[in-house]
């Protein structure tokens, strides 16, 4: 079985690769594991790339804390938000990845079908209007998206991702800031070429063949 200290471990490694790629600075960025009926989830106004096993802290579904020394992220009730929407969803990254933050600050989604990976994986990514980061308001303009999607920009703010265990929802922040950069690079190039639909539909038919849901982006 399984313990605590494994999920802490997960969240301390995660928060270091976030750190080591550039995604955030400073304090910058949360992350949280659902386990059950608990939440593990990062400590506010501390940087994840020099986190201990120690920092992290335990909440429930409520955001109640259960164990640790430290206060949760101040954006807890968006990760809350996105477990109560989707029962499937075990894992919320939050990061500042430099490409894709720029198209959130631009107030421009990355919803061209380019890349067949991107397509199979995550569909478009979408953006989601602004909310002052840690209010209802801004868990009331994810609501839209989260049963829809796995990854979204939030404008002037970043992006948001989420998977069946933290590796997963890393993975997507990577697959998402790698897709930005590309997109960046060829609108300095020329003009970027969308796939056709016919391609587009072959792609969507794979996602199965490659364990994504079905109905993502739907």
């Amino acid at each position: 079985m399984i313990g605590d200290i494994f999920y802490k471990k997960e969240i301390v490694k995660v928060g270091k690769l976030l750190y080591q790629k550039n995604y955030i600075a400073s304090n910058d960025g949360n992350l949280s594991i659902r386990v059950g009926n608990k939440i593990f989830i990062t400590p506010t106004c501390m940087s994840k790339g020099f986190m201990s096993v120690n920092d992290i802290v335990e909440v429930d579904l409520e955001g109640k804390i259960l164990r640790g020394y430290n206060k949760p992220t101040s954006e807890i009730l968006m990760h809350l938000t996105v477990y109560q929407q989707r029962p499937d969803i075990n894992a919320v990254c939050h990061a500042h990845p430099v490409y894709s933050t720029a198209f959130a600050s631009t107030g421009k989604a990355l919803d061209k079908r380019v890349l067949p990976e991107v397509i199979i994986s995550l569909d478009k990514i979408p953006l989601v209007k602004y909310g002052t980061p840690g209010t209802k308001n801004l868990s009331k303009n994810l609501l839209p998206f989260i049963k829809k999607y796995d990854a979204v920009l939030l404008q002037n703010h970043g992006v948001l991702t989420f998977g069946s265990d933290l590796m997963n929802a890393y993975f997507k922040m990577e697959t998402v800031e790698h897709f930005a950069q590309i997109c960046f690079l060829s609108s300095q190039i020329g003009k970027l070429k969308e796939l056709p639909k016919s391609e587009i539909q072959k792609l969507i038919a794979q996602r199965e063949k490659f364990g994504v849901r079905k109905n993502i982006g739907k």
